[in-house]
């Protein structure tokens, strides 16, 4: 009889364990644990057994199932699922690189796994039989399949292909996600702009943040305030100096410098505002 779990992404859920106990989930495994990332737990993926109908189902089917981890079923022990889902955690990349892979992104999930043959991907699910997606389920076809173990050397490997794939894909929904982020936020700066001129400008703002040092998404959003509020000049038109010294001053921290630049935004229009009063 198949299990149900969720394989949660602690990295997006802020306070997951405390959320979980909450939910009733007191029982939940660390991917990360016992391998070469267990430094990194406390933004590892979880798996956690759910029951369908209960709060905990209920959340994730609300809140979590589009961006923050994915819902599965296995008829096998739930050591031996852990098992094989830990060894995908890494993979191997052209040039014999080890990366951290990240499939328990339903976006990544899809991508991944959606345009495979039957055989690569039964291979893949090993002991999982059922993946449910916001927009798909994927079942294996074959469930007579070996469980993989985790070892330092990933047997996984993404060909060039596949990780341009991702990367594509990963970059539209970086776009969207920070559209969204300033239309619910500085909405007034946008307005005017359709469809292609929101991407552009999405685009546009990722390349300024990169260009100072900015990828990350939590970064990008914070900058997308600057960029929105000052402008597509930001941070080089020539009423900006005051940010520029802010972005080079020495002996200060990438995080620092954008806590000083949303500081020196805030006290600009404190003091516009008042000037207009």
């Amino acid at each position: 009889m198949n299990q149900a779990y969720l394989l949660l992404d602690r990295a997006r859920i802020s306070h997951l364990p405390e959320q979980l106990i909450e939910l009733g989930g007191t029982t939940y495994h660390s991917l990360y644990q016992a391998t070469a990332y267990s430094t990194l737990e406390e933004v590892g993926p979880l798996l956690v057994p759910v029951a369908p109908g209960s709060s905990l189902a209920q959340k994730f089917s609300s809140a979590w199932s589009a961006t923050c981890g994915v819902w599965l079923e296995s008829d096998a022990g739930e050591a031996l699922l852990l098992e094989h889902l830990r060894s995908l955690v890494h993979a191997r990349v052209a040039g014999d690189v080890t990366v951290l892979f990240r499939y328990f992104d339903p976006r990544v999930t899809s991508l991944w796994l959606a345009q495979m043959s039957d055989a690569e991907r039964d291979r893949l699910m090993g002991p999982v039989r059922l993946i449910r997606l916001p927009e798909l389920d994927i079942h294996q076809q074959n469930p007579e399949q070996a469980v993989e173990r985790y070892a330092h050397e990933p047997w996984l490997s993404l060909t060039p292909d596949m990780l341009e794939h991702l990367a594509t894909a990963q970059r539209r929904c970086f776009s969207q996600q920070l559209i969204e982020h300033t239309q619910q936020y500085f909405g007034e700066y946008l307005q005017g702009l359709d469809a292609c001129a929101l991407q552009q400008w999405a685009s546009d703002c990722q390349q300024s943040a990169a260009r100072h040092g900015y990828s990350a998404i939590d970064e990008a959003l914070l900058w997308a305030r600057f960029y929105a509020v000052l402008g597509t000049q930001f941070p080089e038109a020539a009423d900006h100096a005051a940010y520029r010294r802010l972005l080079a001053e020495p002996g200060t921290s990438s995080e620092q410098r954008l806590d000083n630049l949303n500081t020196e935004l805030t006290r600009q229009l404190l003091t516009d505002k008042e000037s207009r009063a």
